[in-house]
């Protein structure tokens, strides 16, 4: 009988120490490393403007002569179109802008980031490939990420990129060379920092760097099913005299 509560015992404290291997924070990579544990809900820590500082970004004098009409334009109460307001995905770096919650599954080779706002989907290859050469990657929203591991900060860059998404709400644009680079750190438990640098030999003088944070959601919250059809505010796009 003691043979047995013994066993009992053991076992018991095998079960019991098994969901403690969940708590060991990330995944195990390849190279024996343990990543940061971000999976999880996601909500922005500062404003809708991509910059949170509210500075501009180093435009050449064409983009910035094309942001100054915009915003004049916007002053005499002329629309300024929004390709969100149409359902068009919001698209890189403005996905990460997170109107709306941001949920983070991770694994060993892949960081997948889900945006409530129009149920939108990053992946970050993590798994060790490059990424295709700028003449032969598909032209996306969000592009094609690759990522790794530096430590306990994932660093990701991003190409493929259309050139015909904003920033954000105002009339920031850029081209269509547009590529992204973001270092991800987590800096308390539960608090993101990404450092964002956007390149665009077009539209930028020279690369502009963006920081951004995140408080991780309390333990109810969760992203919610986003239709953009339900949601369209059906804002006029210059040229149109009305409503299709």
């Amino acid at each position: 009988m003691q043979k047995l509560e013994r066993s009992i015992v053991l076992l018991g404290l095998v079960l019991f120490a098994a969901p403690g291997l969940a708590q060991v924070p990330g995944t195990k990579l390849p190279n024996g490393a343990i990543t940061p544990d971000w999976t999880g809900v996601w909500e922005r820590a500062q404003g809708i403007r991509f910059n949170p500082t509210n500075e501009l970004p180093p435009f050449t004098p064409a983009y910035a002569e094309r942001y100054q009409k915009a915003m004049a334009a916007r002053a005499r109460g002329e629309v300024i179109a929004d390709p969100t307001s149409r359902c068009l995905p919001q698209g890189m770096p403005r996905f990460m802008v997170a109107s709306y919650p941001l949920e983070i599954l991770q694994t060993a080779k892949q960081v997948t980031i889900i945006a409530e706002w129009s149920s939108q989907v990053r992946r970050i290859f993590t798994d060790g490939r490059k990424a295709p050469p700028d003449d032969e990657v598909d032209i996306t929203f969000n592009g094609y990420s690759v990522g790794h591991w530096e430590g306990q900060t994932l660093v990701v860059e991003t190409n493929g990129l259309r050139g015909d998404t904003s920033f954000d709400a105002t009339p920031l644009e850029h081209s269509d060379q547009i590529k992204v680079s973001e270092r991800i750190r987590q800096i308390d438990a539960n608090t993101l920092e990404e450092v964002m640098t956007v390149t665009d030999p077009v539209a930028f003088t020279k690369p502009w760097v963006v920081t951004r944070r995140f408080k991780r959601g309390g333990p109810d919250l969760q992203i919610m099913e986003y239709v953009c059809e339900e949601n369209n505010r059906e804002i006029i796009l210059p040229g149109q005299t009305s409503k299709p």
